[in-house]
């Protein structure tokens, strides 16, 4: 069920991003088959009540992995499989399974990772109850002020899921916000590790 709410927002996302109707597909693809990984372990852990112990938090942490494996034995299914792997990544490389950073991940797996991230706020799961849509709005924005999502998906993502977004100010030459930081900091004579 969550796999198709995440299909249905980040197809609703990427369209206005003028993405190529064949990249708009492959993240809904991608979406859809996404927690299929989550077959690979045991739901005496998803259903847990309580915290989790350390190797339970491992095991959790397998099943993007798993899905990318699954997908990854058939030809037709292993692009959308390594897409479908990137959805619990980070762009400040926090995430995992593979602990990508920023351009390491595809546009549409930066989607997908804030597709999911909404969604699974939503839904109530047995250590906490579902978020109301606003506080799962917050909480993504909060992700990407911490520089774990990105800008741009989460806001496209929260759009398309009917929240009003913030316009995105207009730099020179088609420059992100983010990309600006970077040029004031190598102005003044820093490297991007002295804004941390």
């Amino acid at each position: 069920m969550r796999s198709q709410a995440v299909a249905g927002l980040a197809t609703a996302a990427a369209t206005p991003l003028s993405w190529p109707a064949g990249d708009v597909t492959h993240v809904r693809r991608a979406a859809l088959l996404h927690d299929l990984g989550r077959l690979g372990i045991s739901n005496a852990v998803w259903d847990k009540p309580g915290p989790l112990t350390p190797a339970e938090i491992e095991r959790v942490r397998l099943h993007p992995y798993l899905t990318e494996r699954m997908l990854a034995s058939s030809p037709a299914l292993a692009r959308l499989g390594a897409t479908a792997a990137q959805y619990h990544e980070r762009i400040d490389g926090s995430g995992y399974p593979h602990g990508l950073r920023g351009d390491a991940m595809t546009p549409a797996g930066k989607l997908l990772a804030a597709a999911d991230a909404y969604a699974a706020k939503l839904e109530p799961r047995p250590h906490r109850p579902a978020l109301a849509a606003a506080d799962a709005a917050a909480y993504l924005r909060a992700e990407v002020r911490a520089a774990r999502h990105d800008a741009e998906s989460a806001e496209a993502v929260l759009k398309a899921a009917g929240h009003l977004v913030r316009r995105r100010r207009e730099w020179p030459a088609g420059l992100t916000t983010r990309e600006v930081a970077v040029l004031r900091l190598l102005a003044r004579g820093l490297s991007n590790k002295a804004d941390r």
